[in-house]
């Protein structure tokens, strides 16, 4: 079970790297991915797996506040799962068993993904969302035969799935987080991931995928361990693979291979996107298949009926330190409505508007918005900087905290904007500047989304 969920998630993180940021040899990330690659090799090493988990969280923490929803939650586990072992060897000595490590932090992640999903879900009950002419619904399901768009054209796929995807979105919570019907809730959120990866989500899907092996019946995995090693060749190969000289000639191959295809297609994955993007859409829909063909083989049967046995402690975290990083995660799932922050915040292209005079969801009051970082809306009348103009085009508004981030980041630059004041709109302009101060720690913890017209066709 450990070995799995460490072979999915380093392939997630490959694949978040080359979607995102393409062949990248020089960066942190690309630490990440040699890490991961270090794992592959070996995925049941609680070493390599803590080595690949402690360069992720350092690229992502160096990245902040800038990272996506699904990045946030690798993140929080990295840090709560290095701490663990780091508990474990200060009073042991020694470090987790794979087993019992999964164990530990298998509850965890069972919650981690449903805060995730029910956060999802809650923030796509505003009207925008709902409203065919201004939902993400429309330009996503588009997406989906990414090879030949014009197969979903038109409208009469918008309303289908917006209420297809609230009511997923609104079960996948329900039914994972009860035990009996956990079976259905994978099967269903296996598919559901299929869509996705489809409509170009391709990062969560394969995370997804990683975080669904905590859910997974316990005799699932070894069941069919069992089953694939009956073959002779296989378990000589993998016997031969487990070598420390083929685990180091695997890695340099590797290594090898990520490094040439950077000198060959270039380092900026626009250039080969399109061909990439088709190749990782497949790789997610194949993983799914075969999960699923794993799980018909490695379920045990008695009397001819299928029996399922739950994964143990389900509902109890256990350490102090998980029970921290949940609460991290539900701190993080509430603030677009508290006002603290709306990048980043598991709203998963929700349409979700918490400014001051755009609230736009259904049922959450917008008397619960307790922090004013959102209050100040200001639109940009003229600029010399020409990425600020880009940004700020077509009617796009900026909070003040935004306008002020970008400032401190271009000591240059020459603005004028408009805001609104007691007596109504006010203008003001800086001109340029010698320095700027460093970033403060609020800017190092909250973002928060440019304001774009509603009909401009932007999903967020």
């Amino acid at each position: 079970m450990f070995g799995l969920f460490s072979t999915l998630l380093a392939g997630s993180l490959i694949l978040h790297q080359l979607w995102w940021d393409g062949l990248e040899t020089n960066s942190l990330h690309a630490l990440v991915v040699l890490a991961a690659l270090w794992l592959l090799v070996r995925p049941t090493s609680v070493g390599r797996f803590a080595i690949m988990l402690a360069a992720e969280v350092v690229a992502v923490g160096h990245d902040l506040p800038y990272v996506g929803d699904h990045t946030l939650v690798v993140f929080v586990t990295g840090v709560s799962v290095l701490a663990l072992p780091a508990w474990t060897v200060a009073r042991t000595q020694r470090l987790p068993a794979p087993g019992e490590l999964f164990d530990t932090i298998a509850p965890f992640l069972r919650v981690a993904l449903i805060i995730v999903y029910a956060a999802a879900a809650l923030s796509k009950l505003n009207t925008d969302f709902l409203d065919p002419q201004t939902s993400c619904a429309g330009p996503m399901s588009q997406k989906i035969a990414f090879f030949d768009p014009s197969l979903l054209e038109g409208t009469w796929r918008i309303t289908p799935s917006i209420w297809t995807t609230v009511a997923i979105e609104i079960a996948l919570p329900i039914l994972l987080a009860i035990p009996r019907t956990r079976v259905v809730g994978l099967l269903l959120g296996c598919a559901f991931h299929v869509v996705l990866a489809l409509a170009g989500n391709v990062p969560f899907s394969a995370l997804a995928l990683a975080l669904y092996v905590a859910f997974v019946p316990t005799r699932t995995v070894p069941a069919l361990h069992a089953l694939l090693l009956r073959h002779r060749r296989l378990r000589s190969v993998t016997r031969f693979v487990a070598t420390p000289p083929a685990s180091v000639v695997l890695f340099v191959v590797g290594v090898g291979l990520w490094f040439a295809a950077a000198q060959v297609l270039g380092r900026d994955p626009w250039s080969w996107s399109d061909g990439l993007g088709g190749l990782a859409r497949l790789a997610i829909v194949v993983l799914v298949v075969l999960a699923g063909v794993a799980f018909v083989l490695g379920r045990r049967r008695r009397d001819g009926v299928a029996e399922y046995a739950h994964p143990r402690s389900g509902r109890r975290l256990g350490h102090p330190i998980l029970v921290v990083a949940v609460a991290l995660l539900i701190v993080n799932a509430v603030c677009p409505y508290l006002g603290l922050r709306s990048e980043s915040t598991f709203t998963m292209f929700s349409n979700l508007r918490t400014e001051q005079g755009a609230w736009n969801h259904l049922f959450i009051p917008e008397s619960v918005r307790v922090f004013g970082f959102q209050d100040r809306l200001v639109s940009v009348i003229g600029t010399d900087d020409p990425a600020l103009a880009a940004r700020t085009s077509s009617g796009t508004e900026l909070t003040r905290f935004e306008l002020n981030r970008y400032l401190r980041s271009h000591p240059r630059a020459e603005v004028t904007w408009s805001e609104a004041g007691p007596d109504g709109a006010v203008i003001r302009s800086r001109g340029p500047i010698a320095a700027a101060p460093g970033q403060t720690l609020a800017e190092k913890l909250f973002h928060f989304k440019d304001v774009r017209p509603r009909d401009d066709g932007d999903c967020g």
